[in-house]
């Protein structure tokens, strides 16, 4: 089993933290707002998914808000890496994203995900997220979970990542915060680990929006440990994602 950390700098729309979203992981679409197109970039060095490597990302993710509380999202992306001789084929996907409480409700606002993704080695991936917030006025925060259940014989049969994470929206429409990500955390300290390492990534996040157009951004350091006690490697990443909602 696969246990990994993330804490996440979110990057929250203007609208009293309608939405949470940031850079790695999102919540379903609130509001009058019923759908979203959104252009994905990654320039860097990571063991991360969702297309892992290193090298330039590119993807594009479409969510529409069926019904009140409920949005669908499709996603699809390529890599292109520096040892090979053209793109190679990325993540595409789909998930259903429902807002099962609001913090007006109960005071804590609950999302839940379930979806699957085909990752850049071919491999299906189910998978099952959950992200529990509450807003203090201009802070957020919030805390959250994923289960995964790759297809695969030289997986883990189940990953599970856990985070927590909070952002100050500092103007009315920008906020920034702090955003890191852990996988295969026990491979520190474990040499048996099955998927390679221990894959961690930390830095600043910020978010704005004109209107429609909204920009959500990181960059960050990332530290991967091939083995337990083996030296660990270092590099950086950034991610920028440009959408227009209507």
């Amino acid at each position: 089993m696969r246990w990994g950390i993330v804490i996440a700098g979110f990057a929250i729309a203007a609208q009293a933290w309608a939405e949470t979203p940031y850079v790695y992981q999102q919540g379903g679409l609130q509001g009058e707002q019923r759908t979203a197109i959104e252009s994905q970039t990654t320039v860097g060095t990571r063991e991360l998914r969702p297309l892992g490597g290193r090298g330039i990302e590119q993807g594009v993710r479409v969510r529409h808000q069926i019904l009140d509380g409920t949005t669908v999202e499709a996603f699809g992306g390529a890599i292109w890496q520096p040892e090979a001789t053209d793109l190679r084929a990325g993540v595409f996907g789909a998930e259903v994203i429902q807002r099962v409480l609001t913090q007006k409700q109960v005071g804590v606002s609950l999302d839940v995900a379930l979806g699957g993704y085909r990752d850049v080695t071919g491999v299906f991936v189910p998978r099952l997220r959950a992200l529990l917030g509450r807003s203090w006025g201009r802070l957020h925060t919030q805390v959250s979970g994923i289960l995964e259940a790759p297809i695969s014989h030289n997986r883990d049969r189940i990953d599970v990542i856990v985070g927590a994470g909070a952002a100050w929206q500092a103007t009315a429409r920008t906020s920034v915060g702090l955003e890191a990500l852990g996988e295969d955390l026990e491979a520190i300290w474990d040499s048996t680990e099955s998927e390679g390492g221990a894959r961690l990534l930390a830095g600043p996040s910020v978010h704005t929006q004109f209107g429609a157009l909204y920009v959500h951004g990181n960059i960050g350091a990332t530290t991967f440990w091939p083995v337990a006690g083996a030296q660990p490697l270092t590099g950086a990443l950034g991610r920028v994602n440009v959408g227009w909602r209507f």
